[in-house]
């Protein structure tokens, strides 16, 4: 932080390598976070990271509160030269660094990133509450941290519940707690856990996020458009919530309100988003506007080749190109009219 004090949360660090998102990982407590490359991701956010392994080890180490720490693995060479890491946290400027040096002893070094907070803007993705928490939350909430990353869901689902037990307004406790029911296949409780950190801390933007998202998966579109505006008007910037609103008014069929909160998440400078220009080719497609529909399939397929959707919007691309080579061939335009008239 810019007092000089490690971040009070988990916050999210990212890799690029061009326009290619390699890994998305989270610091602990105390702003400590290492990259193990040529094992796969370490953890990703939601709708970011791509899957992308490396060829081989190396420890990609530092700090977004204060000092370095971490050790590497074998040798990468200097395949990351021209990368960048990347600190987005809502509320606070992005902090970025290139990487410009190769490994010392298989491991670089990248040192501390220091949060600013933007001027103007009121929420915030680390909780006024997070600062004030008493130690024995924070070890709970801690444990809880290191139990969801390993998918230990019971365990974790327990610590999480022990922190707000000992501090009834940790908000960063409250909205993982609604996580872990929500992987847990309880969403009734995961609702009321968001509910609960937005109650703690009206300024802090995860817990709305999260609670649009449960919005959308439970068909209340109305109740997500509300939701995802609330986390707007804290930071119109906030990527996610730009595309759950543009999702919840798609599903209202509201096409031009679907179609401007979308726009506003593709042209944000570090979009992280692919199933946006899904999102948008649905409402062109809605628009019977067949070419944009096209451009923005094209659009996803370059951010996502091996996305979960390439398959399908691919199968749709040769069937838009199939049918307009039809209507450009006068033969085939003849003999379906011959068709018909039979």
């Amino acid at each position: 932080m810019e007092s000089g004090q490690p971040v009070p949360e988990p916050v999210s660090v990212q890799l690029d390598c061009g326009l290619r998102v390699l890994q998305v990982i989270r610091t602990d407590l105390k702003g400590y976070f290492q990259f193990t490359l040529g094992s796969g991701p370490q953890g990703n956010i939601d709708y970011s990271a791509a899957n992308d392994q490396m060829g081989a080890g190396l420890g990609l180490n530092g700090s977004d509160g204060v000092g370095n720490s971490g050790y590497g693995t074998p040798g990468f060479g200097n395949g990351l030269l021209g990368c960048e890491l990347r600190v987005s946290v809502d509320g606070f400027q992005p902090s970025v660094r290139p990487i410009t040096s190769p490994p010392d002893l298989e491991t670089i070094d990248v040192g501390t990133f220091r949060l600013a907070r933007i001027a103007g803007v009121e929420g915030s993705a680390i909780s006024v509450t997070s600062m004030l928490v008493p130690s024995n939350a924070r070890k709970e909430f801690e444990k809880g941290e290191d139990d969801a990353r390993n998918n230990k869901i019971k365990p974790a689902t327990a610590h999480f519940e022990k922190a707000v037990a000992e501090y009834d307004n940790y908000a960063a406790a409250w909205t993982e707690l609604g996580k872990v029911y929500l992987a847990g296949h309880e969403p009734d409780k995961a609702g009321q856990a968001f509910a609960k950190a937005i109650a703690a801390d009206p300024k802090y933007i995860p817990p709305y996020v999260s609670l649009a998202g449960l919005q959308i998966q439970g068909e209340e579109y109305d109740q997500a458009v509300d939701t995802a505006g609330k986390a707007l008007a804290l930071n119109p910037a906030v990527d996610i919530a730009n595309y759950f609103q543009a999702l919840g008014y798609f599903k209202l069929n509201r096409l031009d309100e679907a179609e401007r909160s979308a726009r506003e998440v593709e042209k944000s400078p570090n979009q992280t988003i692919p199933q946006v220009h899904a999102l948008l080719a649905d409402i062109f497609l809605e628009k019977q506007d067949f070419p944009s529909a096209a451009g923005e399939m094209r659009a996803y397929l370059k951010q996502s080749p091996k996305g979960p959707l390439a398959p399908e919007i691919k199968k749709k691309l040769d069937q838009m190109g199939a049918a307009a080579a039809d209507e450009s061939d006068p033969k085939s335009s003849s003999s379906q009219s011959k068709s018909v008239s039979k």
